[in-house]
């Protein structure tokens, strides 16, 4: 009988001094492992919206982009539209902070 996967549910986001976060049920994924990433994704059944700073904003991105300060604590994501969104990560990327929201995708 096949293992039942624990599907991973919403937390309340408790972001670190420099406003990271990453959900604690969500694997550490190391660079290079987009493809294990995104087989969790799909084992987990997940829609991943994945929202950046540089867009988001445009005072908010002046503040971090021109500030060189690596804190964006400040910054607040908006969730995308729709019902069921929840944050996986924020997170530092090479071209700034990002947010990944997700939601369950319903099964056929």
């Amino acid at each position: 009988m096949p293992e039942e996967i624990k599907l991973i549910q919403p937390v309340p986001v408790a972001r670190d001094e420099m406003g990271s976060f990453q959900h604690p049920d969500m694997p550490d994924f190391d660079e290079g492992d987009g493809d294990k990433c995104k087989a969790w994704i799909a084992e987990q059944r997940l829609k991943v919206a994945m929202l950046s700073l540089e867009y988001a904003d445009e005072a908010v991105a002046d503040r971090y982009f021109e500030s060189g300060d690596p804190d964006y604590s400040y910054w607040d994501p908006d969730k995308p539209e729709g019902e069921g969104w929840f944050c996986l990560a924020i997170h530092d990327a090479d071209d700034g902070p990002v947010c990944w929201w997700a939601r369950r995708e319903m099964t056929p």
